[in-house]
């Protein structure tokens, strides 16, 4: 299986299968596929009807995945300029991906959502997380920023500019105002203590 990204102010991924070989993806973001290329549904994990609901109505979390297998080649693509970039996840690894970000993904790559609580009156944060071995496609709607953080080493980034992170790394939620009184609360955002160790992705759009 080879994953190529298609540069572009739009940019996507054109997955070339072989025989027998699998990517998924959200259902409706694939742009073309070739004749022999088969669809199908990847079953996701849950904990029953009720969490499913909630992830797909409150989260953005797909309800189900697409499946394509090969021989033959299958595009894909996000509905926003930004850059693309291949991630590599080894055996015994795992990577939460930001929900709305991830194009595709080797069909030997585990998945299930993670859910992180905001504060009371907040949305949270919902993400996807994949366990190793294999490769996926991340999408950042604008630049894509990756840091390194160390033992005691934290950042505070806006919700949506999370774009992954290793699944050790604490997020914890607080509400940053700007300035004080009632315009300072009514600017206020939902932002997120992000706690090393480990990396940390971010995208600049959204």
């Amino acid at each position: 299986m080879e994953l190529e990204v298609v540069p572009g102010i739009v940019p996507s991924i054109l997955a070339t299968l072989g025989a027998g070989e699998s990517v998924y993806a959200e259902h409706g973001i694939v742009l073309y596929k070739e004749d022999p290329v088969t669809v199908g549904r990847k079953t996701i994990p849950s904990s029953g009807l009720f969490s499913s609901l909630k992830r797909s109505s409150l989260g953005g979390q797909p309800f189900l995945l697409a499946e394509f297998t090969g021989p033959g080649r299958a595009a894909f693509s996000r509905d926003g300029p930004g850059e693309i970039r291949i991630l590599e996840i080894a055996a015994g690894q795992t990577l939460d991906v930001a929900e709305g970000s991830l194009v595709c993904a080797a069909n030997s790559l585990g998945y299930t959502a993670t859910y992180t609580q905001g504060l009371t009156g907040w949305m949270g944060l919902w993400m996807e997380r994949l366990s190793g071995p294999g490769r996926c496609a991340v999408h950042a709607y604008g630049n894509f920023i990756t840091l390194k953080l160390g033992p005691g080493e934290s950042i505070v980034a806006e919700r949506r500019s999370i774009l992954h992170k290793d699944p050790a790394m604490h997020l914890e939620a607080m509400v940053q105002r700007v300035g004080g009184g009632l315009l300072g609360r009514a600017l206020s955002q939902e932002m997120y203590v992000v706690h090393g160790p480990g990396t940390i992705g971010l995208q600049t759009g959204r």
